[in-house]
């Protein structure tokens, strides 16, 4: 009886490792395609090896720059898809800017860091945007703007005036259903 748990808790290890290994990679999606396929350039595994990617967000360039296997590439922000960091966290640029993809549903939720004006100096917050398929133009995450994106679907615009009537943000998220909320209140409009 004990070598059965012995066994089972050597084939939980093995899997839980086997899964960290398989989604401890970073590096760059060229393509939609390959943000699709899961295929990186410029891959590593975190656990055992280090490349920098420099986003020069700061200065605005429209450009970042990989340094891996001690090679340096200049590669242009328009040209390539996106990339993933060590961190697990999945970025797509649109316009020379990074969205951090937080959600890939029906409507695919992205955030971003946004500079504010704050008295006499700056501060940081967080803003939501979305786009429906993956190549679309990123929008921010608004009421107008998804009665916009769907306009055919009135159900959707009703479930948004009845959920979000201005005490509830657009951007909340449902952790009962495991899912911005904007998704769940789409999805069951599919549903009958």
């Amino acid at each position: 009886m004990k070598q059965k748990y012995l066994l089972a808790a050597i084939n939980l290890l093995v899997l839980v490792y086997s899964s960290n290994a398989q989604t401890n990679k970073s590096g760059i999606y060229m393509s939609v395609s390959d943000y699709n396929n899961h295929k990186l350039t410029y891959e590593i595994d975190c656990s055992v090896e280090k490349h920098k990617i420099r986003l020069n967000e700061f200065f605005n360039k429209p450009y970042i720059i990989v340094i891996h296997n001690g090679e340096y590439q200049k590669l242009l922000k328009n040209e390539i898809y996106g990339f993933k960091d060590c961190n697990n966290k999945v970025y797509r640029f649109y316009k020379s800017k990074e969205y951090e993809i937080v959600e890939t549903g029906k409507i695919i939720v992205y955030t971003a860091e946004v500079n504010v004006t704050k008295g006499k100096g700056f501060s940081t917050v967080r803003e939501y945007y979305f786009s429906i398929l993956p190549l679309d133009v990123i929008k921010q995450l608004t009421i107008n703007n998804l009665k916009e994106a769907f306009p055919d679907n009135h159900k959707f615009h009703d479930l948004l005036d009845q959920n979000f009537n201005g005490n509830y943000e657009v951007s909340e998220y449902d952790s009962f259903h495991k899912m911005y909320k904007v998704n769940h209140l789409l999805e069951s409009t599919y549903q009958h």
